[in-house]
């Protein structure tokens, strides 16, 4: 079994997924980092969010996936 524990966070408002990578990955990160995490914040929540990886909602939960 997967005992991972899960990162949820609270959409903000003002909040953007590159915003949401920035947080969770730091400001060390490269640009190609950064990319990679919040495609795969995307691909993560896609249901949740829908069909524009642009248009996140506050109030949304969204789970992070795991860092490095």
């Amino acid at each position: 079994a997967d005992h991972t524990p899960r990162t949820l966070i609270r959409v903000r408002p003002g909040d953007s997924l590159w915003a949401i990578a920035e947080d969770r990955v730091g400001l060390r990160a490269s640009v190609v980092e950064l990319i990679d995490y919040w495609h795969q914040i995307y691909d993560h929540n896609s249901d949740a969010i829908g069909p524009d990886p642009d248009l996140i909602l506050p109030g949304q939960l969204l789970e992070l996936p795991p860092t490095g």
